[in-house]
């Protein structure tokens, strides 16, 4: 186990999958992060005044806390909703050789 706050896991949430899956080969071809995982969600959410109810795809980004910025900046300005879920959670521990494969397929140089 590694104890390390370098690593974090970052949330955002897409309209269908097809979006989905265009962010997520983005974000690794960029090394923005080194894993997405993509789940089907279905939210409940205040928009405009009224309630709101969607089926989206919910987008898990592994990733390291100094390429946080260039994320959020790419989904800001990639993703079709006018405020995208941009969520920052930290990892506080991880197994060190996945924590060490993170920060490799994170890194510019490796491309």
């Amino acid at each position: 186990m590694k104890n390390s706050t370098e690593f974090c896991m970052v949330q955002t949430t897409c309209p269908n999958q097809q979006e989905a899956d265009a962010h997520a080969r983005a974000i690794i071809k960029k090394r923005l992060g080194a894993c997405v995982q993509s789940s089907p969600i279905h939210s409940y959410y205040m928009w405009e005044g009224e309630v709101q109810s969607d089926s989206e795809v919910l987008l898990r980004i592994k990733t390291t806390c100094e390429r946080y910025t260039a994320l959020e900046q790419y989904l800001k300005a990639e993703h079709s909703y006018d405020v995208p879920q941009v969520i920052m959670i930290p990892i506080e521990n991880g197994l060190p050789e996945y924590l060490d494969w993170v920060r490799e397929e994170t890194t510019l140089s490796s491309q």
